[in-house]
């Protein structure tokens, strides 16, 4: 009996480590190394699953990452006020600043227009007889202009002149058939300016619509461009080709106290 006496300790231990019911119980798993880890698993905390993430989840328990949708928008706005943006300045040195996005788009919202309106009472009312054959001649030499193309038109003591009781300096220009609106600017500079007018053609080159005024808005003179006169005009059906022409034979006063003269450029673009 005495060789066996010391198998009663070990009994004992073993059976302590079974534990209580309500104490825990061992857990028994292999490692990433392949080495047999035994750990104390108590029934109170949750149990493990054997991807090793916890279960068990209540749904009575509260939510505590829950938050309302106001407190998430107004986090959304303020992170997008704290943007930044990073530029190279004068010195060379990388430089970074806080840009309030929500600022900047309510002022652009606020800005006034760079442009003034041009009023219609300013312009002069104006009748004029046209021939027929007013521009076969100058359809010759036409240029297309095609939709993204944009041309420069310019006068001066050598250019073409129409057919008529007067010689009105002019330039006739083909429009593609896409060309669906054309954008004028004429620039002023001392405030003098080309005041022309357009002439829409047929197909075959006879007139169908005067212009007399193609300018709407007025832009100033800032430190980096000349002021100009803009109008934007829609091409209807059947205007073929157009006829860029100046109404007058010298200098003479005109809107807003600009002066209209018979050399300068009138930029002509199609869309």
């Amino acid at each position: 009996m005495q060789k066996y006496s010391f198998l009663y300790p070990l009994i004992l231990l073993l059976a302590a480590c079974q534990g209580q019911p309500g104490q825990g119980e061992l857990y028994v798993y292999t490692d990433a190394q392949g080495n047999l880890v035994t750990i104390e698993n108590p029934e109170d905390k949750k149990p493990i699953d054997a991807d090793g993430s916890a279960g068990g989840l209540s749904l009575v328990e509260p939510l505590e990452d829950y938050r309302p949708s106001e407190e998430i928008d107004q986090e959304l706005e303020d992170k997008e006020r704290d943007r930044f943006i990073t530029y190279v300045d004068e010195s060379g040195q990388l430089t970074s600043r806080p840009v309030d996005m929500v600022a900047e788009r309510e002022a652009l919202e606020r800005v006034e227009p760079e442009y003034a309106e041009v009023a219609e009472s300013g312009f002069l009312e104006t009748y004029r007889t046209i021939r027929q054959d007013c521009c076969q001649h100058l359809l010759e030499e036409a240029v297309e202009l095609a939709p993204g193309a944009e041309i420069l038109v310019t006068f001066d003591q050598d250019s073409p002149v129409m057919l008529g009781d007067e010689p009105l300096k002019a330039m006739a220009l083909t429009l593609n058939k896409n060309v669906t609106t054309l954008d004028l600017k004429a620039f002023i500079r001392k405030q003098n300016y080309v005041a022309a007018q357009l002439l829409w053609l047929d197909e075959a080159g006879r007139p169908l619509l005067l212009i007399d005024q193609p300018f709407s808005r007025k832009y100033p003179e800032t430190w980096y461009r000349y002021g100009y006169v803009q109008g934007t005009l829609p091409r209807e059906s059947g205007q073929r080709h157009l006829v860029v022409f100046l109404p007058y034979l010298q200098q003479q006063p005109s809107t807003d106290g600009l002066q209209a003269v018979l050399k300068g450029e009138l930029l002509l673009s199609a869309q």
